[in-house]
């Protein structure tokens, strides 16, 4: 949809909004790319497993896949406007039940594999799904958190069903390959997420089908006019996030560009490795994973990548030129909100890179900082930066609550809720978000301390337990064991795989101190500045140690 061209101004002037008023997601990235012409046959998806092993899958393939798990899907009684849960790492089968999902008219929930049964749990009631695709692994959680999500009727596993569930690829075998999209509108409910990064019970985010066009300009101008003939694309994105979905899968396929799914769990040095071995040549990755692969990239031979973005957070100055130093290429950053939508970018063809700043308004787009009224406020003035009305990469409503959102104005401009300003030259420079007590971010994610507190006090062999944030970011949990159990390593694993399960591998305690009873106040309340000032067990793990 973008334009090339050689001056920001010029890529704004030339830019125009084309989407049709009948869109479907899935037709545009996958049928579509088999039709009127195209070459369906063209390299889709590429898999690499953890034996190194490699499968190849063209949009025609992706394409007849579908329509057979589409068909499994109106067997089992999901209907347009249904929503349809989908957790997958990195796979085939991901690909496979998003399109589904979608090309049926479904509303597609995706969730990210590391969810505990908690958060799981709620992501099934609150959305009232009535269909679940996932692989053995997560299954056993899925049953659990059934129990508390009435509507959910069916539970699809790709190898390996457990009793309760239905094998995917058999159901697959038996049903036709041929399958006619429904015929939806740009304005039709596609996607419904929820934030990852979120705490206690997170508000869905109900995005349209128009939502993948409304997210390309800034992803197209921060990949430097993406796409490129050649380009290859890899993500190390979780897969059912937000970014992961509407920054960088999508589009890739939207423009026919083959996607990279490697192993979980890869080391950044395996990740450059991989880049290497498929020619990877655009890539999306978060900051902080950005920053772990330029550190490895430093001391190996590796790929060097045409382009390479980041977001939501912008870079500093230090992480631009290390960045820029070890791969040769510069990092450009997409900034916006779940609910907003990608709204800027930076480019460094096109304009000036200044750390902190995640660039310009990308094509198509306007944001301006406004104060409580909703007025546009001029450059140089804070307030809280908003999206002006009628961009089609904005959400329709938060999920059941489908009044305006407190975050669309009367005006029509949506806040993204984070405080900032443009300068003179049209660059935004938002604020970072403040934590509130008990908050802490994890691998940018945001940890609740007491509910991970309240996770450890769940299990059976724990009496009492109380979980605080150390200098490094990293969490430390002092645990009391119930009478009769012995605080070893064995408990301590048990314990994190327990939290793991429950809540979430990223709100995992990786310090775990064993102790007889935790201090109180007058109020009965644990004083946890007591455990804060606690001397240093000299038989304490070591800050390196993992349990």
């Amino acid at each position: 949809m973008l334009k090339s061209a050689k001056t920001y101004e010029e890529a704004c002037r030339t830019f125009r909004w084309r989407i049709p008023d009948r869109y479907n997601m899935a037709f545009d990235i996958c049928d579509r790319q088999t039709m009127a012409g195209a070459d369906g046959h063209r390299t889709a998806l590429i898999v690499e497993a953890a034996d190194g092993s490699v499968e190849r899958y063209t949009f025609h393939v992706l394409r007849l896949l579908s329509n057979r798990l589409a068909n499994v899907l109106c067997a089992s009684g999901v209907g347009k406007g249904d929503r349809v849960v989908v957790s997958f790492g990195p796979s085939v089968e991901a690909v496979v039940a998003m399109l589904a999902v979608l090309k049926m008219g479904a509303v597609l929930v995706p969730v990210p594999t590391n969810l505990g049964e908690l958060p799981l749990a709620w992501r099934l009631a609150d959305s009232g799904a009535v269909c679940a695709v996932t692989d053995a692994d997560i299954a056993p959680r899925m049953l659990v958190a059934q129990d508390g999500a009435p509507a959910l009727t069916t539970i699809l596993v790709a190898d390996g069903a457990p009793s309760g569930c239905t094998e995917m690829w058999a159901s697959m075998q038996a049903a036709s390959d041929s399958f006619a999209p429904v015929v939806t509108a740009a304005e039709d409910p596609a996607i419904l997420f929820y934030p990852d990064h979120a705490c206690g019970k997170p508000a869905g985010v109900l995005h349209a089908h128009r939502a993948l066009p409304g997210n390309l300009p800034p992803v197209e101008m921060a990949l430097g006019f993406f796409p490129q003939f050649g380009d290859i694309f890899w993500t190390p994105a979780e897969w059912m996030g937000f970014e992961g979905l509407m920054w960088a899968l999508l589009p890739a396929w939207h423009h026919g560009v083959p996607v990279v799914a490697g192993p979980v769990g890869q080391t950044a040095e395996q990740q450059l490795s991989l880049m290497g071995r498929h020619g990877v040549r655009a890539v999306f990755i978060p900051p902080e994973r950005l920053l772990a692969l330029t550190e490895a990239a430093a001391n190996v031979p590796h790929p060097i990548p045409r382009a390479l973005a980041t977001g939501p957070a912008p870079l500093t100055a230090a992480q631009h030129e290390l960045v820029a130093r070890v791969f040769g290429t510069p990092a450009h950053e997409i900034w916006g909100v779940m609910e907003t939508g990608a709204v800027s970018a930076n480019n460094a063809a096109l304009m000036e890179l200044r750390p902190a700043s995640p660039g310009r308004a990308a094509p198509g787009i306007t944001v301006e900082p406004v104060d409580g009224q909703g007025r546009p406020m001029r450059a140089g003035e804070r307030g809280v930066l908003s999206q002006a009305p009628g961009a089609p990469g904005a959400f329709l409503c938060h999920w059941n609550n489908p009044v305006p959102a407190r975050s669309r104005l009367p005006s029509g401009w949506l806040m993204t809720g984070q405080l900032g300003l443009r300068d003179l030259d049209g660059y935004l420079w938002p604020e970072p978000l403040a934590l509130e007590d008990g908050i802490i971010l994890v691998d940018g994610m945001r940890v609740a301390l007491d509910e991970v507190q309240a996770a450890l006090a769940w299990h059976p062999k724990v009496a009492a337990a109380a979980v605080l944030a150390l200098d490094n970011g990293e969490m430390k949990a002092f645990v009391v064991p119930a009478p009769g159990q012995n605080g070893d390593v064995s408990l301590a694993r048990e314990l994190q795989a327990f939290v793991a399960n429950r809540r979430a591998g990223h709100e995992v305690p990786r310090r775990i101190e064993f102790v007889e009873a935790l201090p109180t106040g007058e109020d009965g309340a644990i004083a946890r500045e007591q455990l804060v000032n606690r001397p240093i067990r000299l038989d304490a793990p070591s800050p390196d140690e993992r349990w």
